[in-house]
C-alpha cells in the first residue's frame, strides 16, 4: 500500500510539476510579417555632367527588405530595372552626361508581406565646368607622328563655360609657322565664355608656305603646298616634306574630337562628328594666324564652314614677280564670303595688310568704299565689313623675338596682343573677336 502511494504521487509530480500545479503553457504564435513602408522618399538630384548622382530610400517592415531600384527615361511614362549595382537602399548612376538630365528614378521594395514602390525622383544635369586641357596628337591616334618631331606641341581643348548656354559651335584655331595652340589660348577662352567648344589644334607647321612658294614658277604651288599640310593629299612641292593623311589637319581633328568624346562624354565633343566619324564643318568656326590663316582660306574652299576667319592672314605671295596666288581669286568658294571675315594690323611687315587686304578682296570680303574698317575707336558691326584693322600697339609685355613678330601677332597672339586695364585681351572687352568669331 504504501509503495502505490509514492507511486501515485511520483506520477502526480511528473503530470502536474512541483505543488501539484496545472499544466505549461504553449508559446505565444509569432507576429505577423509587417510590410514595408517608406519612412523617407528618394529625393530629386542636381550634379554637374561628368559627376554621378546618388539617391536614397529609408524604409521599414519585417526584414529582409529587398530593393530594386528602376529608372524613366521619358518622365515616368515607361520604367526599366537602373543600371548597374541597383539593389541596395542607396543608388548611384554611371558618370552623367547632359542626356541625363530629366530621367527619374524610384525603387522597389519588397519582403515576405508585400511590396511598395517609392515617389520618383527626378536627375538635373547642368553643364560640367570649363576646363582647360593639353592633348599629344601622337596620344590620339597612334599612326601620328610629334610635331615638332623633338617636343611635340600639345592640342589645347575647353568646353564650353557653364555659365551661359552652349551654342552647339566649335572654335578651331590654326597657329602660324611654328606656333603652338598654348600661344593662343585668349581666343579660345574667349570661345568659351561664349558657350563655344574651343581647339587649338596642333599640325605639322614648322615650314613657312613663302619659304616653299615665294620665288617658285608654280602658280599652284601655294595651293598643293596647303593641300598636303591640311589633306594630306598630293605630292608635296619642292623641299616640302611629306605630310601623312594620318598627319593631315583634317585627320588631327578628326581623331582629336573622337578621343575626347571617349574620355570627356559628358562634355559632348562628338556633336562635331557627322555619324561616319568625320567632321561636320557647318559647326566649326575655323581660324587662324599667319600660316595657319592661310589653312583656313584652303578649307573655306574646300568645304561648307560655319565661318572662316583670318588673323593677319594669309601671306600667299610671290616675291619673284610681286603678285599674289591666284588660289583665293580663282577657286570657287565653298563657304559663303560672307561669312568669312578678316583682321590685320597696319603694323605688320610679316604680312602686309596690303597683301591681306588684296586677298580678302579677291577672297570676296565685302567691305565699305573707304575700305577695311579700323576697329580702333569704333563698335561693332563695323558697317557690317568682313575686313578689319588696327593701329594698335603690340603688347608692351611681349615675348616675341622681334618687333616684327610682336606687330605680327598683334591681333590674337597672347604674348603680342594688347590688353585693357583689368589684363583683359582689348579684342575680347571690345567685341572684335566676338564679331569676327562668336556671332
Amino acid at each position: 500500500m504504501r509503495r502505490s502511494i509514492i507511486m501515485l504521487c511520483a506520477m502526480s509530480l511528473a503530470t502536474y510539476g512541483c505543488g501539484g500545479g496545472g499544466g505549461v503553457s504553449a508559446p505565444p504564435p509569432p507576429p505577423s510579417p509587417t510590410p514595408p513602408n517608406i519612412t523617407t522618399q528618394p529625393l530629386a538630384v542636381s550634379v554637374r555632367a561628368g559627376t554621378t548622382a546618388s539617391f536614397a530610400v529609408t524604409a521599414a517592415g519585417t526584414t529582409p527588405l529587398s530593393y530594386q531600384w528602376q529608372l524613366s527615361t521619358d518622365g515616368g511614362a515607361t520604367w526599366a530595372g537602373a543600371s548597374g549595382p541597383a539593389t541596395a537602399s542607396n543608388y548611384t548612376t554611371s558618370v552623367t552626361t547632359s542626356a541625363f538630365s530629366g530621367y527619374r528614378y524610384r525603387v522597389v521594395i519588397s519582403n515576405v508581406a508585400g511590396s511598395i514602390t517609392s515617389d520618383a525622383a527626378t536627375l538635373t544635369v547642368t553643364p560640367a565646368a570649363s576646363t582647360e586641357r593639353q592633348i599629344n596628337a601622337t596620344t590620339t591616334d597612334s599612326a601620328m607622328t610629334a610635331a615638332p618631331i623633338s617636343g611635340e606641341a600639345p592640342h589645347v581643348t575647353i568646353n564650353p563655360s557653364p555659365a551661359v548656354a552652349s551654342k552647339g559651335r566649335l572654335l578651331v584655331f590654326l597657329p602660324g609657322t611654328q606656333g603652338r595652340p598654348t600661344q593662343y589660348t585668349y581666343i579660345l577662352r574667349a570661345g568659351a565664355s561664349r558657350g563655344f567648344h574651343a581647339i587649338g589644334l596642333n599640325y605639322p607647321n614648322q615650314t613657312a608656305m613663302g619659304t616653299l612658294c615665294q620665288v617658285s614658277a608654280d602658280p599652284e604651288c601655294y595651293w598643293n603646298a596647303r593641300n598636303v599640310v591640311i589633306f594630306g593629299a598630293g605630292a608635296p612641292v619642292a623641299s616640302q616634306s611629306p605630310v601623312t593623311k594620318a598627319d593631315s589637319i583634317v585627320n588631327r581633328l578628326e581623331k582629336l574630337l573622337s578621343w575626347m568624346q571617349l574620355t570627356y562624354p559628358f562634355e559632348n565633343w562628338s556633336q562635331f562628328l557627322l555619324a561616319n566619324g568625320t567632321v561636320d564643318w557647318s559647326k566649326v568656326v575655323l581660324a587662324g594666324h599667319s600660316q595657319g590663316g592661310g589653312h583656313v582660306g584652303v578649307l573655306a574652299k574646300s568645304v561648307a564652314l560655319n565661318r572662316a576667319v583670318y588673323f593677319s592672314a594669309p601671306e600667299d605671295w610671290y616675291e619673284n614677280t610681286n603678285t599674289p596666288a591666284s588660289w583665293p581669286r580663282t577657286r570657287a568658294n565653298v563657304t559663303p564670303s560672307n561669312q568669312q571675315f578678316g583682321f590685320g594690323s597696319d603694323d605688320d611687315t610679316l604680312v602686309p595688310n596690303s597683301h591681306a587686304f588684296t586677298h580678302w578682296d579677291n577672297l570676296g570680303l565685302v567691305k565699305p568704299a573707304a575700305g577695311p574698317v579700323l576697329v580702333d575707336g569704333n563698335a561693332p558691326p563695323y558697317s557690317e565689313s568682313r575686313q578689319l584693322r588696327t593701329r594698335q600697339p603690340f603688347n608692351p609685355s611681349s615675348t616675341a623675338l622681334t618687333a616684327a613678330l610682336k606687330y605680327h601677332g598683334v591681333t590674337v597672339v597672347d604674348t603680342s596682343t594688347p590688353v585693357d586695364a583689368t589684363g583683359i585681351p582689348l579684342f575680347d572687352a571690345n567685341g572684335v573677336w566676338a564679331y569676327l568669331c562668336f556671332q
